[in-house]
C-alpha cells in the first residue's frame, strides 16, 4: 500500500466516499482492491487527484488544478484531455476543478454535462474540502443514471420528483379549509397514496384513480362518496390494520372520523384530483419517486408547525448525520440479527433514512419467490396516542415507509399484505398516557433490548409530574425510573439507556437542559449516564437547527457498559457545528455550501477507531473539534461543551462574531424584530383582555367556589427518594416543580381540581388535577376549585392576569389572607352562569400568548447580545 493511501482519510459525500489522492497510481489502486482488476493499458502509472466511490464501484474521477492552470478555454480542455482516458477506464464522470470553478465532463465522450434544461452544470466540487454534500450526492447520482456515450444531459424522467405537486395540493387544501399544516399534510399523503397505488396497478380498475377522476368530472359529490365507500375500504383491505388499529391512510378532511364522505368538501376533492391528473399528463406516473422527494416530503410541511406532532421535527440532514455517525450507512455493516429502535419516532425519519442511505436495508425488504418478506433484523418505531388525532402520526410513519419502498412495491404489487405486516411490525402506537415510557420489557428482557437506538425525544417540562406520578403508580413501571431528572427528555434518555443491550449504542438529540442544569436531579442523570454507559461524544448543533425553534440542542453518543462497575479510560469526542448545509435563518431552508456535518462525521469515525491516540491529530485538523479527558465530565457541574471553547476560539471558527462585526443595519434589524415581537405580544394580550366582554368578578375568598389552604413545614431530613414505594411530591415556594418527596402514609388523593401558588419567591402558579396525591409546605398555597363550572386552565390565566395588579414580594407576601382578597374575572352567559366554553377559548388563547412571550424573550436576548457588541466608532 502506498504511503498516501495509508494517510488518506476518506470523506463522505452522502452515500459516496471520496478519496483525495495525487501520488497514488492506477496500479496501486488496483493492487489495493480499490478499483476493478482488469487491463489498464498505458494508464497504470497515471495518478488521479481524487476518486469518488459507491461501495466498490468508481463513480467519478477528480482532476484538481491550481486556479492559474484553468484561466482559459485552452487550459480547461487540456486539463480534461489529461485525465479523460483514466476517467473513461474507471467510470462515466470526470470532474475538473480548482475549488472555485468546476467542470463536469462525460468521460465516455468528453462533452460537458448538462442539466435537464440544457444548461452546463457548474456546481462547485472543492477537491480539498468537500462541503456541499447533499447537492453533490444528488448530482452524482442523477448524472450517473442519465449519461451514456450518446447522451450528456441529465434525463428528467429518471425519477419523478412530485414536490411541486405536493406543494400545490397542500396549498389548495389549506386555502380551502384553513386547517393546520399537519392536518393538510395527512390528506396530501392520502391522495398521493391513492394515485401511487393506482399507478402501480395495486388498486383494481373499478376503485382506481382513473375511475374516480372520471366520476369527479360528472359529479364531485358522487366521486367523493364512491371514494369513501369503495376505494378507501379497498386500500384498508389491501393493507390491513396492525394490532394498534392503524393502517396507511388517515385523512379527515374528505371523510369524517367514521370514514363517511364529507360531501361539503366534494369540490375541493375534485379539484385536488385534477391537480394529480394534470401532473400525470405532464410528467407521467408516480411509480418511480425520487429519493430527494421521499426525504423532503414531510419535512417541507412539518417545519411550518414544529410542535404539532408533540415533538420537534428533526431536519433530515441531521438525521442522516446521526445515521452516519452510527456507521449504519456503511455497505459492509451487517444488519443480520440487529435490533434498532426509535422510541419517539414521530413520522419515522430515523428508521426510514436507513433505507435511503443503505441499499442493503432496501434489499432486505424485497419479497422472496413465495412473496414473503424476511428482513432478518428488527426496526421498531414507537409513538403514543389514544384519540383519533393522535393516531395520525404513526399512520403517517407507515405511509412514509410505503413511499420509501415505492420501487419494491412497484415490482411486487401482489404482496400488499406482506408490506402491511412489515409496516405494522415496524411501527407501533401505544394507546395510553405513558406511551413508550410504559413499555419497560426491554429493561429486564435481554431478547427485547436494542443494539442501536437513534432518537429525538420530546422536550417537555410542564406536566411532566403527571407522567412521573403515573409511572410510580402503575405496577409494571413502578421503581423502573430511578433518576427523576427534569423533563420528558430526561425520562426518554433513561428509557433509552435501560433498553440498550450491553455494548449497544445510542445517538440521541437532547436539549441543553440535560447538559446544563445544575439542580441535583439533573446532576444525578449525568452521573447515571457515566455509571451505565461510556460517553463517546457530545456534538453541539446550531441554535436554529430545528425548524422555528431556538432550543439549543446536542447529539449525545453513548455505549452501554457490560458492567456498571467498569470505568471509562478513554477521552470524549466533542465538536461545535455552525452550519448544516441549509440557510437556518430562512423559512424555506435553502441549501448552502457551508456544512460542518460531514467533517464532524468524518472526524468522529477517526476518533472511534483511534480514541486515545486521536486527540492531537483531530484537534490539528479542525478547531471545531476537541477531545476532552473523561475526568472533565466527572468533575464539571455541567457538560455544555460550548463553554469549554474560549471566546477567541469561537470567533476564529465563526461561531461567535467579533464585536466590530455588528453593523448598524444588523442592530436595526434586531430592534425591528424585537418591536415586532413586542407588538405581537401586546396586541394579542389586549385582544384577550377585550374579548372578555361579559364577566363577573369573584373573590378567591368565596367559600362557595374555592377552598384556600396552605401546607405545613416539611424538613429535608423527612424527604425520601422519588422512586421509593409510595413516595408523593412536595411543593414549596416553587409551585411548578416538586421540592422533594415524602412517604405516602395513607394520604387521600385530592377531591378537587386545584391551583397551587408560591407564597414566596416568584409567586408562580400550577394546576393539579383531582385524584392526585401531593403535599404542600408552608411556603405553598392551594386553591381547591369546588365547582366544575370553573376550568383550572382558565383560573391559571385569571390569576396571572390579576398578578400584574398586585406586586407581591417577601415584604408583601402572597399569604393566605392577601390571596383571599384577590378578585378575578370569570366569563358568564346571558343568564349569569359561568360560561365554560368561553373559559376554554380564553385558556387556549393564553397558551398562545405564552408562546408569543417566549418569542419576545428570544428577540430581546438577541437584541441585547448584539447591543453588547455594537459600537458606532
Amino acid at each position: 500500500m502506498s504511503e498516501e493511501l495509508r494517510q488518506t482519510i476518506p470523506q463522505s459525500i452522502g452515500k459516496y466516499t471520496y478519496l483525495k489522492l495525487g501520488e497514488t497510481t492506477i496500479k496501486q489502486l488496483m493492487e489495493n482492491d480499490l478499483i476493478p482488476k482488469r487491463s489498464y493499458k498505458g494508464l497504470l502509472r497515471k495518478k488521479p487527484d481524487g476518486i469518488v466511490f459507491f461501495q466498490k464501484s468508481v463513480k467519478a474521477v477528480v482532476e484538481y488544478k491550481a486556479p492559474e492552470k484553468l484561466r482559459s478555454e485552452t487550459d480547461v480542455r487540456k486539463a480534461i484531455e489529461q485525465e479523460l482516458d483514466v476517467a473513461k477506464a474507471l467510470c462515466k464522470i470526470l470532474i475538473v476543478t480548482d475549488g472555485l470553478h468546476t467542470y463536469w465532463i462525460n468521460a465516455l465522450n468528453g462533452q460537458e454535462i448538462l442539466d435537464t434544461k440544457g444548461n452546463v452544470i457548474n456546481t462547485t466540487f472543492d477537491a480539498l474540502n468537500v462541503k456541499n454534500v447533499n447537492i453533490l450526492e444528488y448530482l452524482i447520482e442523477e448524472i450517473d443514471l442519465s449519461i451514456d456515450e450518446s447522451n450528456s444531459c441529465i434525463r428528467s424522467y429518471q425519477n419523478v420528483d412530485p414536490t411541486p405537486l405536493a406543494n400545490k395540493l397542500w396549498q389548495t387544501i389549506w386555502a380551502a379549509t384553513g386547517k393546520s399544516p399537519v392536518k393538510c399534510l395527512y390528506n396530501v399523503v392520502e391522495l398521493f397514496i391513492f394515485k401511487f397505488l393506482s399507478d402501480l396497478r395495486v388498486l383494481p380498475q373499478d376503485v382506481s384513480f382513473e375511475n374516480v377522476y372520471e366520476k369527479s368530472l360528472v359529479s364531485p359529490e358522487d366521486a367523493l362518496d364512491y371514494y369513501a365507500r369503495n376505494t378507501r375500504v379497498k386500500i384498508k383491505r389491501l393493507f390491513p390494520k396492525g394490532a394498534d388499529g392503524t393502517t396507511i391512510v388517515n385523512g379527515t378532511i374528505f371523510v369524517d372520523e367514521n370514514g363517511n364522505a364529507n360531501l361539503s368538501q366534494s369540490y375541493l376533492f375534485a379539484y385536488s384530483l385534477k391537480h394529480l391528473q394534470d401532473y400525470s399528463e405532464e410528467f407521467g406516473s408516480l411509480t418511480k419517486i425520487s429519493k430527494q422527494f421521499k426525504t423532503k416530503l414531510y419535512e417541507s410541511f412539518l417545519k411550518q408547525e414544529v410542535e404539532a406532532l408533540g415533538q420537534y421535527f428533526t431536519p433530515r440532514v441531521i438525521v442522516q448525520a446521526v445515521i452516519r455517525m452510527a456507521g449504519l450507512d456503511d455497505p459492509t455493516f451487517s444488519f443480520r440479527g440487529k435490533r434498532i429502535c426509535d422510541p419517539f419516532c414521530g413520522v419515522g425519519g430515523f428508521l426510514m433514512e436507513l433505507i435511503n442511505l443503505n441499499e442493503n436495508v432496501m434489499d432486505a425488504f424485497r419479497p422472496d419467490a413465495s412473496g414473503h418478506i424476511h428482513e432478518g433484523f428488527v426496526l421498531n418505531g414507537f409513538d403514543k396516542g389514544f384519540e383519533k388525532d393522535d393516531e395520525r402520526t404513526i399512520i403517517m410513519a407507515k405511509a412514509n415507509m410505503l413511499i420509501y419502498l415505492a420501487e419494491i412495491l412497484f415490482q411486487n404489487p401482489n404482496c400488499t399484505e406482506e408490506f402491511a405486516a412489515l409496516f405494522n411490525r415496524s411501527f407501533t402506537l401505544f394507546k395510553d398516557n405513558l406511551g413508550s415510557f410504559g413499555y419497560v420489557e426491554p429493561f429486564t428482557n435481554p431478547e427485547k433490548q436494542y443494539d442501536y437506538i437513534l432518537s429525538n425525544p420530546p422536550y417537555v417540562i410542564s406536566g411532566t409530574k403527571i407522567i412521573k406520578d403515573e409511572l410510580r403508580k402503575t405496577a409494571k413501571t413502578k421503581n423502573k425510573y430511578e433518576v427523576n431528572a427534569v423533563g420528558l427528555e430526561s425520562l426518554g434518555l433513561e428509557w433509552i439507556i435501560n433498553s440498550l443491550k450491553p455494548g449497544g449504542k445510542t445517538f440521541v438529540i437532547i436539549p441543553d437542559g440535560i447538559l446544563g442544569r445544575i439542580v441535583t436531579s439533573s446532576k444525578n442523570l449525568r452521573k447515571y449516564i457515566l455509571k451505565q454507559c461510556y460517553l463517546d461524544a457530545i456534538v453541539s448543533l446550531p441554535v436554529r437547527a430545528f425548524f422555528a425553534n431556538y432550543e439549543h440542542t446536542y447529539i449525545i453518543a453513548l455505549t452501554k457498559k457490560e458492567n456498571p462497575a467498569l470505568q471509562q479510560n478513554f477521552p470524549v469526542f466533542t465538536y461545535l457545528i455552525s452550519n448544516i448545509g441549509e440557510r437556518l435563518t430562512s423559512v424555506r431552508r435553502e441549501p448552502i455550501d457551508d456544512n460542518d456535518l460531514p467533517e464532524m462525521v468524518r472526524l468522529f469515525k477517526i476518533y472511534s477507531a483511534a480514541r486515545t491516540m486521536s486527540k492531537e491529530m483531530l484537534e490539528r485538523v479542525s478547531k471545531r473539534c476537541k477531545i476532552f479527558d473523561i475526568q472533565m465530565f466527572r468533575d464539571s457541574d455541567h457538560w455544555v461543551i460550548d463553554r469549554w471553547w474560549t471566546e477567541e476560539e469561537k470567533i476564529e471558527i465563526g461561531l461567535s462574531a467579533a464585536p466590530q462585526a455588528v453593523s448598524k443595519s444588523e442592530m436595526d434589524r434586531a430592534i425591528s424584530k424585537f418591536q415586532a415581537a413586542l407588538s405581537s405580544y401586546e396586541d394579542f394580550a389586549e385582544m384577550i383582555e377585550k374579548s372578555i366582554s361579559n364577566f363577573k368578578r369573584v373573590q378567591l375568598g368565596n367559600k362557595k367556589l374555592f377552598k384556600l389552604h396552605i401546607g405545613k413545614r416539611v424538613l429535608k431530613k423527612n424527604l425520601v427518594k422519588q422512586n421509593e414505594t409510595g413516595a408523593i411530591p412536595v411543593f414549596s415556594a416553587n409551585a411548578i416543580e416538586p421540592f422533594g418527596y415524602i412517604p405516602d402514609k395513607g394520604r387521600s388523593p385530592s377531591e378537587y381540581n386545584s391551583v397551587l401558588w408560591g407564597i414566596d419567591g416568584n409567586f408562580n402558579f400550577s394546576t393539579i388535577p383531582k385524584g392526585r396525591k401531593y403535599v404542600t409546605t408552608d411556603h405553598c398555597g392551594v386553591i381547591d376549585i369546588l365547582t366544575d363550572d370553573i376550568i383550572p386552565d382558565y383560573l391559571l390565566f385569571a390569576l396571572y392576569e390579576e398578578k400584574r395588579n398586585n406586586d407581591f414580594d417577601r415584604s408583601f407576601r402572597a399569604s393566605l389572607t392577601n390571596i383571599k382578597k384577590f378578585q378575578i374575572r370569570i366569563p358568564i352567559k346571558e343568564d349569569g352562569t359561568f360560561d365554560i366554553e368561553e373559559q376554554n377559548r380564553i385558556a387556549a388563547d393564553y397558551r398562545e400568548l405564552c408562546k408569543r412571550k417566549e418569542r419576545l424573550d428570544e428577540a430581546k436576548a438577541e437584541m441585547d447580545n448584539l447591543l453588547s457588541h455594537y459600537t458606532k466608532l
